[in-house]
């Protein structure tokens, strides 16, 4: 998944040797969950798998230590991050709600 613009600065500098070590080297190409294989057609879903590189424990940026880190296909990712976002919506909604009160 893209890094949000305004998240950025929160990743490490080597994000992008970290993100890749994990895909490709440790992962060996394909999901840790599912072993889908990136590039071809996910056995599930049907679409074509692109691997990333998910914060598995602690999901803040900064917390990227290779132990928790996963190279995950869109499938398992969204999975893994679902409840989280569903949290991170309903509190946008409810800070939106106040502030139309105000």
């Amino acid at each position: 998944m893209p890094i949000r613009p305004e998240m950025k600065e929160r990743y490490p500098a080597d994000w992008k040797a970290r993100s890749r070590f994990v895909r490709f080297y440790r992962a060996r190409n394909r999901c840790e969950w599912c072993g889908a294989e990136n590039g071809q057609p996910h056995p599930v879903t049907g679409s074509k798998v692109v691997l990333t590189a998910a914060h598995v424990f602690d999901h803040r940026p900064e917390a990227a230590s290779l132990l928790n880190l996963a190279a995950l296909c869109q499938r398992c990712h969204n999975r893994h991050d679902a409840t989280m976002r569903r949290v991170n919506a309903a509190a946008r909604r409810h800070q939106g709600q106040m502030e139309i009160a105000l």
